[in-house]
């Protein structure tokens, strides 16, 4: 593979294997995601949450209620929708949530619905429900994907504001672009010197990507990464091809 994409930064462990088989990954930060905690439209209270909130949520057994999560929401059953263990996502949020716990509580909690990959499933859970004001049997769920997901089923789901420490916070441009919102996360490619020195071809791909990106991002749902970030991988990968 001459080029990986990936939701997070390269974990330590993982360069050890690269390197173990000669190679030296290179990092380039192409952009960034917010990624967004998501309930139905019809929830009616938790609109706004904190990182504990979320902690007890993505960890609630059946038989919880929202009651258990704060004293002053309704006691509607929960359950929660994830991404599976391999996901980047789920390795995200698990780190920001849970710190980094190792299992995450999310795989052993019993109001999981572990989705996978794909988040139709998540789409689906949430947006139906059926979370009903004045109904305690009616059950209120829960989940999580990336800002662009939201933004194309923003008509069935609420994003939900995170409060990491300074207020709820929503997801979108303004708080991405401030640093504000808790839960944005930064996305990148990887290659290898040794992949770049075999096939020029790859830097210059990866030259015009960066060159375009900030232009295009916006329209997949991604926010454009800070302008130092892009240039540290465009200098990068120019070194890398012996440009400079």
């Amino acid at each position: 593979m001459d080029i990986s994409n990936a939701s997070r930064p390269i974990k330590d462990e993982e360069i050890a294997s690269c390197n173990d088989i000669g190679r030296e990954p290179i990092e380039i930060r192409v952009g960034t995601d917010a990624l967004s905690v998501v309930v139905s439209a019809g929830n009616y209270f938790a609109q706004e949450m904190t990182i504990g909130e979320l902690a007890a949520a993505f960890s609630a057994n059946q038989g919880d209620t929202w009651a258990d999560i704060n004293p002053d929401w309704p006691a509607h059953p929960i359950q929660f929708f994830t991404p599976g263990a391999d996901s980047g996502t789920f390795d995200y949020f698990n780190e920001e949530v849970f710190e980094e716990a190792d299992p995450s509580p999310m795989l052993s909690a019993t109001a999981a619905n572990i989705v996978g990959e794909d988040d139709n499933v998540t789409v689906q859970g949430v947006s139906g429900d059926g979370c009903t004001e004045g109904d305690l049997g009616s059950t209120c769920a829960i989940g999580y994907f990336g800002f662009a997901f939201f933004a194309e089923n923003a008509d069935v789901l609420r994003a939900v504001s995170v409060d990491g420490g300074d207020g709820p916070i929503p997801p979108g441009d303004d708080s991405v672009n401030e640093g504000t919102y808790p839960l944005a996360r930064p996305l990148f490619m990887y290659t290898d010197a040794g992949v770049i020195e075999e096939k020029p071809q790859v830097a210059v791909f990866i030259a015009y990507y960066l060159d375009n990106v900030d232009e295009l991002i916006g329209s997949v749902g991604y926010f454009p990464a800070p302008d130092e970030s892009v240039q540290r991988a465009a200098d990068a990968i120019a070194a890398a091809a012996g440009w400079e």
